[in-house]
């Protein structure tokens, strides 16, 4: 079985994973190092009888680098005030969480968690996954990644070279040194707290059913800046999962100039959009993970918002985008499923007139096991 990020352990997951899955993970897919994807898959793997068979995570994969060396007492010290600092966007992370997260282990990086304990440490792929990497399933089919591309990892590596050769003063000819993987994640946390925060378009406040289709319809056109998208997210893993008709496209949190990039490389020569079976929405519906661009080249009859995030994600612009788009050949109706429900998603699910009208509708069933198609 695949198990694609995990952003908390809780009951109904856990509950799956021992009954249903005899506590095996085939396949743990973990998309970038955000911790609303991370902090329940080391939950998970502090778990010591669930198995896992391969892990996928670009974090620091050191087939690319050469010798081992170690920090300095300086660097170290360092390093002290950085995870220190670290511990504000932390104390952030805590406050806006959907969930409890202790916050020890939100200090934590999942490299740590794996290099950890040699069962999972064995396991876990050495070399970067890529637009074009592909894995063959077997009975299950073949997964094809599309995003992100080797530039988006080169762009995440620079954020963290900057720190660790600006701010650590390590000798910039060092190739390899010990425990760089929990380094890296530790140092692109501080990049991200230095990096200027652009403001993502927020939910208008509802004010009646028959302004809804009004503001959807405005706010689906709003142009979109996608440099505007974080570097962590932009180097997001993003794949489609094919078995004979069937396909699945799981977004994480990526880039969607890069994914369309993607489709066309993989689907050359076919008609656009390509009907999925299921979408895994970007980054939680937020408005610049999805373009009128990407509606052109995806479509389906389920989308799936995971997680939220009031005023933010879902965004109007991104279910406008979706919910009010035309209906391409092939595609009758779509079901916008979300787990978490924000005033907008409640706005939307009540609003029964502009469902029938756009033919779509809206699942907010929380902890849904499962899901047929």
């Amino acid at each position: 079985m695949v198990m694609v990020d995990c952003g908390t352990f809780e009951v109904p997951i856990k509950k799956y994973v021992q009954e249903k899955l005899a506590k095996k993970i085939d396949l743990l897919i973990v998309t970038h190092i955000d911790n609303d994807h991370i902090e329940g898959v080391k939950t998970m793997l502090n778990d010591p009888e669930i198995k896992v068979g391969r892990i996928i995570f670009n974090c620091y994969q050191r087939n690319a680098f050469g010798e081992k060396r170690r920090l300095n007492k300086y660097q170290m010290e360092r390093l002290s005030n950085i995870e220190k600092e670290i511990g504000l966007i932390v104390g952030d992370i805590i406050e806006n969480a959907e969930h409890d997260v202790d916050a020890p282990e939100a200090m934590k990086g999942l490299a740590a968690t794996i290099l950890g304990k040699p069962a999972l440490k064995r396991v876990w792929d050495k070399d970067y996954t890529v637009s074009g990497n592909e894995i063959d399933m077997a009975e299950w089919g073949k997964i094809t990644f599309l995003s992100p591309t080797m530039n988006e990892i080169d762009n995440l590596d620079k954020d963290f070279r900057h720190v660790m050769f600006d701010e650590l003063n390590v000798d910039q000819t060092l190739g390899k040194w010990d425990k760089k993987e929990e380094l890296y994640e530790i140092l692109l946390r501080y990049a991200m707290l230095q990096a200027p925060v652009s403001d993502e378009l927020r939910e208008k406040d509802a004010s009646g059913a028959d302004e809804l289709e009004e503001r959807l319809t405005k706010a689906a056109k709003e142009p979109v800046d996608t440099d505007k998208i974080s570097t962590a997210n932009k180097a997001s893993l993003a794949f489609v999962w094919e078995k004979g008709e069937h396909k699945m496209l799981f977004m994480g949190d990526a880039n969607p100039d890069i994914v369309v990039k993607g489709l066309l490389e993989h689907y050359k020569g076919t008609a656009f959009p390509v009907l999925f079976d299921a979408i895994k929405v970007s980054h939680h519906g937020s408005h610049y993970n999805t373009t009128t661009e990407l509606m052109r080249h995806a479509d389906s009859a389920h989308y799936f918002f995971t997680g939220g995030l009031e005023g933010k994600r879902p965004s109007e612009e991104a279910i406008g985008r979706m919910a009010l788009n035309a209906m391409p050949e092939g595609l009758t109706t779509r079901t916008l499923h979300f787990n978490y429900e924000t005033t907008l998603v409640k706005e939307l699910k009540e609003n029964k007139a502009l469902q029938e009208k756009y033919q779509f509708n809206v699942d907010t069933t929380k902890n849904e096991e499962e899901f047929a198609v």
